[in-house]
């Protein structure tokens, strides 16, 4: 096999756990599933008369099959113990039934035993693990310039994120003297799909990164078009040599998406919203693992400190200016610059996904993934503070 980060011991030893908690699927007729007035509090579903365990977020999934409002189902689930919500879920499931809801499939975690997700059974597109790390050694064993950097692995959902890198060094002069990246993708394993998604790492503090920038050209070859996220379309010998074909018509350019250039200059030169910094905060401050309150109340104050500090010093700011900054909306935090640039604060959530920083998170491969929805957001609707300069004309 080709040089890896992973050696060939410690990706055989992972492939033989994973191989082990393959995810556990029945489908099963809509109706055979009810929800009593205590459900969402004990955390369980019936099917067909037994009560099985279910996982977080599973309720606000089934509103989804049933096309409820997120919003309005979170707000539901929250008062009366959920009696409401149960009453709706259950009113929207009978209809769907009744005209021409069919079945579903329930996804298991293998551990637990608790159902983690739910879908459309035409809808699940999913090679097993074991074929997923077939998959991985075929390119690998075709490829003597790519290496595996991490496999990344949460045993709660049961995803698993194989990251591959590109030997060559890129640099990008225009965002600064140190900007080398080493560009890849990866194989991202959830409970109901197999997904490519573009990866790079940043060279000079190891930060993995996880991006999407849209549709369009790679490595400036206009001729090489492609989506940078895209799904196995299916499970047959045919889906799978498709599925290899597109990873390597991007293999042939680099991977280094046309956008990306472009998309870091801007994250350097863009100054991040108290808005940008406040959502990246709390999306990583979620992930401190502890249970002594004392301990994560420590965790969760250096998080804001160490690596989102223009948060507490742009509030400070707005008190002095006499301003509540507890009273402001979404839309409001979005105007207030911080001392932060985008670049600074993608790189804070990339060191905490990527390196040991001494803080215990629940699951901080997934701040790469966070981060790159920063970074791409300035090649789509623009970061909040991108064009601001346009607010005088």
């Amino acid at each position: 096999m080709a040089k890896r980060e992973v050696s060939d011991s410690e990706f055989e030893q992972i492939r033989e756990t994973l191989a082990k908690d393959e995810c556990i699927t029945k489908t099963v007729p809509l109706g055979a599933i009810e929800l009593t007035d205590k459900s969402i509090g004990n955390g369980t579903i019936n099917i067909s008369g037994q009560a099985v365990p279910v996982g977080q977020g599973f309720f606000q999934k089934l509103a989804g099959m049933l096309k409820v409002n997120q919003s309005l189902t979170r707000e539901m689930i929250k008062n009366e113990d959920g009696k409401i919500a149960t009453s709706l879920l259950n009113g929207l499931k009978s209809y769907r039934q009744a005209h021409g809801g069919s079945e579903i499939m329930l996804i298991a975690s293998p551990t637990s035993r608790e159902i983690i997700d739910i879908c459309d059974p035409k809808r699940f597109r999913r090679m097993t693990n074991e074929t997923v790390f077939d998959v991985t050694s075929r390119i690998m064993n075709g490829n003597s310039n790519l290496s595996i950097e991490t496999i990344d692995f949460n045993p709660r959902s049961g995803k698993t994120v194989i990251n591959l890198l590109n030997a060559e060094e890129v640099g990008f002069p225009g965002a600064g003297k140190d900007e080398f990246f080493k560009f890849g993708f990866s194989i991202i394993q959830s409970s109901k799909d197999t997904t490519v998604e573009m990866y790079n790492q940043r060279l000079v503090c190891s930060n993995g990164l996880r991006v999407s920038l849209g549709q369009g050209a790679i490595g400036a070859n206009r001729d090489i078009n492609f989506e940078e996220k895209f799904r196995l379309g299916g499970t047959s010998a045919d889906d799978i040599k498709n599925f290899l074909g597109r990873i390597e018509a991007m293999n042939k350019a680099g991977f280094i998406p046309m956008g990306f250039n472009t998309a870091l200059e801007s994250a350097v030169h863009t100054k991040a919203s108290l808005l940008e910094v406040e959502n990246a905060m709390i999306n990583t401050q979620r992930l401190v693992r502890e249970d002594d309150p004392t301990l994560k109340k420590a965790f969760i104050d250096t998080v804001a400190r160490k690596y989102f500090h223009s948060h507490a010093e742009t509030m400070g700011r707005i008190v002095r200016k006499g301003q509540d900054p507890m009273r402001l909306n979404d839309k409001q935090k979005s105007f207030i610059k911080t001392n932060q640039s985008i670049w600074d604060v993608v790189n804070s959530m990339t060191f905490l996904g990527s390196n040991n920083s001494g803080l215990q998170l629940e699951n901080k491969h997934q701040l790469k993934e966070h981060a790159g929805h920063l970074f791409g957001k300035g090649t789509k609707d623009g970061y909040d503070l991108q064009f601001a300069q346009f607010a005088t004309l």
